[in-house]
C-alpha cells in the first residue's frame, strides 16, 4: 500500500471512529496542514480550524473557517494578512462575496490587482468613494467623477470626495463644475489649501478675473511668498501662464499625455519603452511615466495581459524601498510612478569605478531586499533586477522600480541589442525557460549585484552572457578583493548557483545570512575617498537643494563626525538632525550610553517599513544613528478617515513585528508616530519599555478610537 493510502486509510478509520481530533493530529504530522483544518471544521472546531490553517499561511483557508465560525477577530487579523497574499486574497474574496461580506470582498480583490471589479462591488455595498477611488486608479476617470459626483451629494461634507470630483471634472475641461466642487472641497480645512490652487485655474478659465484673484488672496494669506499676479501663479504651478485653458488648448497639449501630465524632457529609454519627466498640475508633483512598447499577436496579448495585473498590484503597494505606482494607464499604455531624482544604482557604478564601501554595499543590498520582499509578498516576481532598475531619492533612499516588465521583454524580442545589460543579470531559468521564474530568479540578479557592489566587476562578463550564465563558476570574491577574505564566498556561491533549488529559498534567509556577516572595511580609507569624490561631484539634487550652512552648533554628547555627518539642526534631549553626506540622506544623532545601545541592539533586528530604523550604533563615540522619517507627528497630521484607518493599520504592523521578537514598545502616543504620504512610522522607546504587548495594543486603540 503506498504512504498517501496508508495515511488516507488511517484517518479514515479514525473519523468513523468520531476521533477527528487524532486524525487532524496525524494529518499535521504527516505533512497535511490543509486536510487537518478541514478535519476539525467537518466537527465545527472552529477555533483549531482556524490556527491550523493560520500557522501554515493557508490564510483563505482561514478566511473561509473564520466566516463559518463567525469569529470576528479572526476575519479582522486575517484582512490584515490576506492583502500580502494576492493569489489567496482571491480566494477569499469569493468566499466574502457568498456570505454577504461585500466590502471585505471589495478590499481582497483591490489588493489582488482587480481594481475595477472592486469598484463594484464597494458600490454595490454603498462606499462610493472607495468605487470611485478604485475605478480613479483604474484610469476610468468619467465613472469614477460619477461616483464622487454621488457621494458629495449623499454627503456635502466629504471635502475629499469634492476635491478629487473636482479635479476630475477639470482635467475635462468642466470649469464652471469644478469650481461648485472645489468649492466646497475648500470648507474642509485639511482640502482647503489644494482646492484654492484649483479654483484660481478654473475661474480664470472662465474669465472670472476677480474671482481667481480673490482666490489667491486667500492663498498668500498662508503663503506671502506665493506670486501676487494670477498669471504668475498659473505659470508657476501648472506651467502655463494661461493656466488650464492654455494647457488644453495651447502649443503644450500636444505634449499631454492622457490630458493630463505635462512632459518636461526625456529621461531614458530601454527594450520595454520611453521614460518621460512629467509635471502632474493636478496634484502639483514631478513624476515619471513610462510609456510601454508592446507587441502584437496572440503572445503579446497574453504577456501584455499578465504584466497589466502586475502593474495594478504594484499600484497599491506602498513601501518605502519599491518606486511607488501612482497609476497604470491600460490606453497609452504608460505607468504614472514617483520621480526618483538621484538617479540609478548603474548611475553610481558608472561614476564610482572599483569596488564600492562596504558601509554603501551593506545599505543598499539590505535595502534591495526589503523592497524585493515587500514585492514577492505581494505574489509579484521582478524578472529584470539589475543597477537601471535600483534608484535613489533626493535624500538617499534606495528603491528597487521596473518589476514585471520582463513581461515585455517577450513579445518577440530576441537575446542581443537592449537585452545585452539584462543578460548580464539573468538566472539560468529565465534565459532558457525551463523554469517559471520564482523568488529564487530574482535573488539570482540580487546575488549578480552583490557581486558587483563587492569587486567592481560582473560574476560573469561576457561577452558571451548566455553560455556563462549557464555553465560558467564565478570567480570567488576572495580572490577578486582578497583583503575581504572569505567571508561572502559562501553567500555568493549559493545566490549564483545555476538550478534554482539551490539558491536560497527566499529574501528573508538572504537577509539573515547578511545580517550575520562582519561588514567592516579592511580599506580604511575607502569612506574618506568616497566622501571627497561626492563633494567634488554633487548629484542633481544637491545642486538644486537651498545650500547648507557651512558649520552648525554641535553637541558635546554627540561628537562630531566632519568625514560623514553634517549637523544641521538641534533637537530635544542633545540630539541633533543631520545630513549624511556618504549615502545622501537625512538621520537624528541621538546620545547613546552603553546601556542605550544595549537595549537598541534587539530593537534592531524587529527591523520594518513602519518601525523607526536603527542605522548605527557607536558605543566609543555614544551615539545612535537613527533614521528620520519623513513626514508630521500625528499631533499635527490632518488624515482622512481613510488615511488615519491606514495610518493605524501600518503602526500596529510595527507593534506586531516588535511582539513577534518577545519585545514591547511601552510609548505608543501621538509624539511617538510620525505621518507621512503612505506610511506611518512608529519612533523607537526612549527607555527600556516596562509594560507588555496588551499595553501596546489598547495604547494603540486609544490613539485611533
Amino acid at each position: 500500500m503506498e504512504p498517501d493510502d496508508d495515511l488516507k486509510g488511517r484517518v479514515d478509520a479514525l473519523r468513523k471512529a468520531g476521533r477527528y481530533a487524532e486524525a487532524a493530529n496525524l494529518c499535521l504530522q504527516a505533512g497535511e496542514p490543509r486536510r487537518a483544518s478541514e478535519l476539525y471544521a467537518a466537527v465545527w472546531d472552529w477555533p483549531n480550524a482556524i490556527a491550523v490553517a493560520e500557522e501554515n499561511d493557508l490564510y483563505a483557508l482561514a478566511y473561509a473557517h473564520a466566516l463559518a465560525g463567525e469569529d470576528r477577530q479572526a476575519l479582522a487579523r486575517l484582512m490584515r494578512l490576506l492583502p500580502e497574499h494576492p493569489d489567496q486574497a482571491l480566494e477569499a474574496a469569493a468566499a466574502a462575496e457568498r456570505k454577504g461580506r461585500i466590502v471585505d470582498a471589495a478590499r481582497l480583490r483591490e489588493a489582488a490587482g482587480e481594481v475595477q471589479e472592486a469598484a463594484q462591488l464597494y458600490a454595490r455595498a454603498g462606499e462610493l468613494f472607495e468605487a470611485a477611488r478604485c475605478e480613479e486608479s483604474a484610469g476610468r476617470y468619467r465613472e469614477a467623477g460619477m461616483l464622487y459626483e454621488r457621494r458629495v451629494k449623499e454627503d456635502p461634507t466629504d471635502g475629499e470626495a469634492a476635491l478629487r470630483l473636482g479635479r476630475i471634472l477639470a482635467h475635462f475641461g468642466r470649469f464652471d463644475h469644478a469650481a461648485r466642487a472645489l468649492q466646497t472641497a475648500e470648507k474642509d480645512p485639511e482640502r482647503s489649501h489644494p482646492a484654492l490652487e484649483l479654483l484660481v485655474a478654473c475661474f480664470d478659465a472662465l474669465g472670472m478675473d476677480q474671482a481667481a484673484g480673490a482666490c489667491l488672496d486667500r492663498l498668500r494669506e498662508e503663503d506671502p511668498a506665493l506670486p501676487v499676479r494670477v498669471p504668475d501663479f498659473l505659470e508657476k504651478t501648472f506651467g502655463n501662464r494661461k493656466g488650464l485653458a492654455g494647457l488644453a488648448a495651447g502649443e503644450e497639449a500636444a505634449q499631454l499625455l492622457a490630458g493630463r501630465y505635462r512632459v518636461v524632457r526625456p529621461l531614458g529609454a530601454g527594450a520595454t519603452g520611453r521614460v518621460l519627466l512629467a509635471h502632474d498640475g493636478f496634484y502639483d508633483r514631478e513624476v515619471a511615466v513610462k510609456v510601454l512598447s508592446v507587441g502584437t499577436g496572440a503572445a503579446g496579448r497574453d504577456a501584455y495581459t499578465r504584466f497589466a495585473r502586475e502593474a495594478r498590484v504594484a499600484a497599491g503597494l506602498e513601501h518605502p524601498n519599491v518606486v511607488h505606482v501612482h497609476e497604470f494607464n491600460p490606453d497609452g499604455p504608460f505607468l504614472v510612478m514617483e520621480y526618483m531624482a538621484g538617479g540609478t544604482l548603474a548611475d553610481r557604478l558608472e561614476e564610482h569605478e572599483g569596488p564600492l564601501p562596504l558601509a554603501v554595499v551593506q545599505h543598499v543590498a539590505a535595502s534591495i531586499l526589503r523592497g524585493l520582499e515587500a514585492v514577492h509578498r505581494r505574489g509579484v516576481i521582478h524578472r529584470d533586477l539589475k543597477p537601471a532598475n535600483v534608484f535613489f531619492g533626493a535624500t538617499g533612499d534606495v528603491k528597487i522600480g521596473d518589476f514585471g516588465v520582463a513581461h515585455l521583454q517577450d513579445l518577440g524580442a530576441t537575446l542581443t541589442g537592449a537585452l545585452l545589460g539584462t543578460l548580464a543579470y539573468m538566472a539560468p531559468e529565465q534565459i532558457t525557460g525551463s523554469q517559471r521564474p520564482e523568488a529564487g530568479t530574482d535573488l539570482y540578479a540580487f546575488g549578480c549585484i552583490l557581486y558587483q557592489l563587492l569587486t567592481g566587476a560582473l560574476p560573469f562578463p561576457g561577452p558571451d552572457f548566455v553560455t556563462q550564465q549557464l555553465e560558467a563558476t564565478a570567480e570567488p570574491i576572495s580572490r577578486r578583493r582578497p583583503r575581504l577574505g572569505p567571508r561572502f564566498d559562501p553567500l555568493l556561491e549559493r545566490l549564483l548557483a545555476k538550478p534554482l533549488e539551490e539558491r536560497p529559498q527566499g529574501v528573508d534567509e538572504v537577509r539573515r545570512l547578511l545580517a550575520e556577516l562582519d561588514w567592516t572595511d579592511p580599506d580604511e580609507n575607502a569612506l574618506e575617498r568616497l566622501v571627497e569624490e561626492q563633494r567634488a561631484k554633487p548629484s542633481e539634487a544637491e545642486a538644486d537643494a537651498d545650500a547648507r550652512p557651512s558649520s552648525a552648533p554641535r553637541p558635546s554628547s554627540v561628537p562630531a563626525a566632519p568625514d560623514r555627518y553634517a549637523m544641521e539642526q538641534p533637537l530635544e534631549g542633545g540630539a541633533y538632525r543631520a545630513h549624511d553626506t556618504l549615502l545622501a540622506r537625512a538621520v537624528r544623532i541621538e546620545p547613546c550610553d552603553a546601556e542605550r545601545a544595549s537595549w537598541l541592539k534587539h530593537y534592531a533586528q524587529a527591523d520594518g517599513p513602519f518601525l523607526q530604523a536603527i542605522f548605527d550604533l557607536e558605543p566609543e563615540a555614544e551615539r545612535a544613528i537613527l533614521e528620520d522619517p519623513a513626514g508630521e507627528p500625528l499631533t499635527r497630521a490632518a488624515l482622512t478617515d481613510a488615511q488615519r484607518d491606514r495610518a493605524r493599520e501600518q503602526i500596529r504592523s510595527a507593534l506586531e513585528t516588535l511582539h513577534g521578537k518577545g519585545l514591547s514598545h511601552g510609548e505608543v502616543r501621538m509624539g511617538r508616530v510620525r505621518v507621512a504620504t503612505g506610511r506611518a512610522v512608529l519612533l523607537l522607546p526612549t527607555q527600556p519599555p516596562s509594560t507588555g504587548p496588551e499595553d501596546d495594543l489598547a495604547a494603540l486603540d486609544a490613539l485611533f478610537p
